[in-house]
């Protein structure tokens, strides 16, 4: 299999942009071969163009590695996360937990909820020591404030102007709960 995988990026040159044409091509097919059900030769037809679909997501995928799931995270992912990513993690993560707990007879009696578990403690334990906004970042939602005063406040002086953007320089603009922006 890794043979063949080589083989597509070979036959692409290693163009990430050229393979996902040629995988939205196929997928073209596929959805095309799937309305044609009462065709001769359907079944061998469908497993060649399965098989060459899945070629071809492998070595996108050898190409443009996926990020790693919050469900695989452990300690070193979890310490490298800034505290939007932890926000967003805590979301996905908990997501999960509602997805995975009862899955047996008995509420949270399987690996994956406890799995889960305990990457949410790491993310909350995250949350606490990472900083909200690092000096150099600037939030979405701190910008939308601003624009928000200006929009509110109609004809305003520079110098409000002024003062409302060294508060968000200063952090001091209160910001609704991190709505993840």
């Amino acid at each position: 299999m890794e043979k063949k995988v080589n083989e597509i990026i070979k036959k692409f040159d290693g163009n990430v942009v050229e393979i996902a044409a040629e995988l939205k091509r196929v997928q073209s097919l596929k959805c095309r071969l799937l309305k044609c059900k009462g065709k001769k030769g359907y079944e061998d037809e469908l497993n060649k163009i399965l098989n060459y679909e899945q070629l071809l997501k492998e070595s996108r995928g050898v190409l443009v590695p996926r990020e790693k799931s919050v469900t695989n995270y452990d300690i070193d992912d979890v310490s490298k996360l800034s505290y939007e990513e932890v926000i967003k993690a805590l979301r996905s993560i908990q997501s999960k937990k509602s997805l995975c707990r009862w899955l047996t007879e008995v509420e949270g009696d399987n690996d994956e909820f406890r799995k889960a578990c305990e990457i949410e403690k790491m993310l909350n334990e995250r949350k606490k020591v990472v900083d909200k906004i690092d000096g150099s970042l600037v939030r979405k939602s701190d910008v939308q404030v601003i624009i928000d005063i200006l929009k509110g406040a109609g004809d305003l002086d520079k110098n409000v102007i002024i003062e409302s953007l060294e508060k968000l320089v200063n952090n001091e603009i209160e910001v609704a709960k991190d709505n993840g922006n």
